[in-house]
């Protein structure tokens, strides 16, 4: 199963990619559903990325619910970044065993950025009995994620122009 999401923010492109990939660690500050996040292997990604990955923590208790997340692709020059997410601490019933994506920009305008989300998880065997829900909540799922990119985009490209 593939989906794809798709959302214009009103940001510089530099400034969005910023966001989600030079601060690929710093989800917690966009993406709602994540407490807290941080990088795993800082500075040891031979593919240009600044770290391995992140962690997110779904809940303030570090031992619960939480993905541990590897950058399996990164590309400054195209604009995109693939990362493999792998649930942790979830209850058995999760249909996924994990979940590829891929995140591209394209500057529109000065400050005008698409952003394209492409999810490809791979599912329990479970998973395929409630594939047709899945097919619907997944891509509503990150639609709220790209929804919080751009209002934390946007609201990061005010505070900029009023520095400015």
């Amino acid at each position: 199963m593939k989906t794809s999401n798709t959302i214009i923010i009103n940001a510089p492109m530099k400034d969005v990619w910023k966001i989600v990939a030079t601060d690929f660690d710093k989800a917690h500050l966009w993406m709602g559903p994540v407490k807290d996040s941080y990088a795993i292997g800082k500075g040891e990604n031979n593919n240009g990325a600044g770290m391995q990955g992140r962690i997110c923590h779904f809940t303030d208790n570090p031992d619960n619910a939480k993905a541990r997340e590897f950058i399996t692709g990164f590309s400054e020059a195209g604009k995109t970044i693939s990362f493999e997410v792998n649930p942790v601490n979830v209850p058995g019933v999760l249909p996924m065993v994990k979940n590829d994506i891929t995140i591209s920009l394209v500057e529109l305008a000065d400050n005008k950025t698409k952003v394209l989300w492409t999810s490809q998880p791979t599912l329990k065997p479970l998973g395929y009995l409630f594939y047709p829900l899945l097919k619907l909540a997944i891509p509503l799922l990150f639609s709220t994620m790209l929804k919080g990119l751009k209002n934390y985009s946007e609201g990061q490209a005010s505070l900029s122009a009023k520095t400015s």
